[in-house]
């Protein structure tokens, strides 16, 4: 099956005691809030910078500065509630808002540069998956201290594929909340890494578990073939593929060299992402 059926549904995309004489014992309402406060902010208490110098976007109370050199400004798009009934149920997704970069360096990618803003408590309502991811994010915000791996990350909701590999995994704060960033690729096969359609992903929640972020920034790497074309040229310091298809060595070899890269060679470079990311606010 080809990438053109992976079956990704972006469109309809990427929870949310003072007393008397005698104290009253909290409500469920009460004990679920203080919980997902609690675990949202176990993350490691990590410096949030100041906001980058570049254009201010601000729509539907979330607020970011898209830092010089990466774009120009954002389209803004409030998507309803969508209730699929007789399609993939990982479509399904309540009234959240998308913002799609503009100007952005990478160009033609298999994703466009795309932040979602979704409400928790709603999109766990509806989609079983979602719930899935979430409480996967909830965990790694829970234990900080415990190494990430490809199987502890949440995935994308309404991708109908996985992740063949991750790299620079970590952690991340932002100004109102934190998650975790990461280097990855989606196939239905074991597809080779390539620039059309690694991306950096974020994904994230406020402090109040009230909202929930996921960011898909396309980025390259000067080592990689422009694409998943078995014939397409891999740079003379990448790795090449040595058996009929992509397998474990091929995938650590990848991921070591994507680990090792400085932030500053990739196209953008990480370092603009991260400050993209942290400058993030929900009001």
């Amino acid at each position: 099956m080809t990438k053109k059926w992976i079956g990704i549904v972006l469109a309809v995309f990427l929870l949310a005691a003072c007393g008397a004489p005698a104290p009253a014992q909290p409500g469920v309402e009460t004990v679920v809030a203080e919980t997902l406060v609690a675990m949202t902010s176990a993350a490691p208490p990590v410096d949030t910078p100041a906001a980058p110098e570049g254009a201010l976007v601000s729509a539907n109370s979330v607020k970011f500065v898209i830092p010089v050199g990466l774009g120009t400004s954002a389209n803004v798009e409030s998507l309803p509630e969508a209730i699929i009934t007789d399609g993939p149920a990982m479509a399904s997704a309540p009234a959240h808002t998308k913002f799609t970069l503009t100007g952005y360096p990478l160009q033609g990618k298999f994703f466009e540069p795309n932040i979602y803003v979704y409400p928790v408590a709603e999109y766990e309502a509806i989609n079983d998956s979602a719930a899935q991811n979430i409480q996967k994010l909830r965990a790694i915000l829970a234990s900080p201290a415990v190494p990430l791996t490809k199987d502890a990350l949440p995935g994308i909701t309404a991708f109908n594929a996985a992740k063949v590999f991750t790299a620079k995994m970590q952690l991340i704060s932002f100004q109102s909340g934190s998650g975790v960033i990461f280097l990855t690729q989606y196939a239905q096969y074991p597809a080779t890494v390539n620039n059309k359609e690694m991306f950096y992903n974020f994904q994230g929640l406020t402090s109040d578990g009230r909202f929930y972020i996921v960011a898909i920034l396309p980025v390259n790497a000067p080592f990689l073939a422009p694409d998943d074309n078995p014939q397409s040229v891999v740079p003379s310091d990448g790795i090449p593929l040595t058996t009929e298809m992509p397998d474990d060595s091929y995938y650590a070899a990848v991921v070591s060299k994507l680990d090792q890269t400085a932030p500053d060679v990739f196209t953008p470079t990480l370092t603009q992402l991260d400050a993209l990311i942290q400058s993030i606010t929900i009001q």
